[in-house]
């Protein structure tokens, strides 16, 4: 089967259209979705592999990834990418977003980068689809004197600013949440209307006290399952909405035994969410 890939607009929206590896020429204006692993040890350190020879930059040293599939997410895509080429299986969990970059050099793409951080021993490492042929751990001088003498592919986007960056990155304090009970207060009730942007809210939406999100914010949750306004509710969070071009979490919080799909969760909070990119982590 020919690698497909969706084709998105300047905006990162969908047009609607596939592109064809290897075939497609991308017009102005189009561009797919390319991501990429940074993947880091508790001593700091980042695992490198080395491409096959007889692929692009052969025997040259990268970052894991590649591009995403047609109706594949963005995280979807790096955790596939992750254990075609290492044999290793994140979970969505344990992904950390950390920045998309906007580029030109193969083909006009969307690049995302993810960050995993985990000790993984060297012996565990397989290459199932011996793209890869060999893989290390590299501390940053390493890293970036392997860089400095060309051993390292020239479209890895990462040096010692992106490295300090990461350093930083803590884990999305919303995940936290997932699996267990939660007590919200709804400050946004089922019909009430949206006081700057005009739309009417279709579940109840509120927050949970004495939180933190990314935003310096309480965490924002939706409720489901639950078809009368309310003032405040207790029940189980099931999932988190994760925008990645928003630092803003939002938990999904259902009655006890209730399960809601991926699908359901995206169509009941499409009011809103239709307006942010995220992935639904559970």
């Amino acid at each position: 089967m020919p690698e497909m890939w969706d084709i998105y607009d300047i905006n990162r929206k969908k047009t609607g259209r596939l592109a064809k590896r290897d075939v497609y020429e991308f017009k102005e204006g189009e561009f797919h979705i390319v991501v990429q692993a940074i993947i880091m040890n508790s001593r700091n350190e980042l695992l490198i592999s080395k491409r096959a020879a007889n692929k692009g930059f052969g025997l040259m040293w990268e970052f894991n990834g590649g591009s995403v599939l047609a109706g594949e997410t963005s995280l979807e895509g790096i955790i596939r990418e992750v254990k075609e080429e290492l044999g290793i299986e994140f979970t969505k969990k344990e992904a950390i977003f950390f920045k998309e970059i906007l580029g030109y050099k193969i083909s006009p793409n969307f690049k995302d980068m993810w960050l995993f951080r985990k000790d993984i021993d060297i012996k565990d490492i397989t290459f199932p689809d011996r793209e890869t042929i060999e893989a290390k751990w590299v501390n940053i001088d390493e890293f970036m004197k392997m860089f400095e003498k060309g051993k390292i592919i020239p479209v890895i986007d990462f040096g010692l600013e992106e490295y300090s960056e990461i350093l930083k990155i803590q884990q999305r304090e919303a995940y936290r949440y997932i699996g267990k009970k939660v007590k919200a207060m709804i400050d946004r009730p089922l019909n009430s209307k949206h006081p700057k942007h005009g739309f009417i809210y279709q579940v109840n939406y509120g927050y949970i006290p004495n939180t933190i999100s990314g935003d310096g914010e309480e965490l924002d949750c939706y409720v489901l399952g639950v078809d009368e306004p309310i003032n405040e509710f207790g029940g189980k969070c099931i999932a988190v909405i994760h925008r990645t071009n928003d630092d803003d979490d939002k938990l999904i919080i259902v009655p006890e035994g209730k399960e809601f799909s991926d699908e359901e969760i995206r169509n009941l909070t499409y009011f809103q969410e239709q307006y942010f990119e995220s992935e639904i982590i559970r």
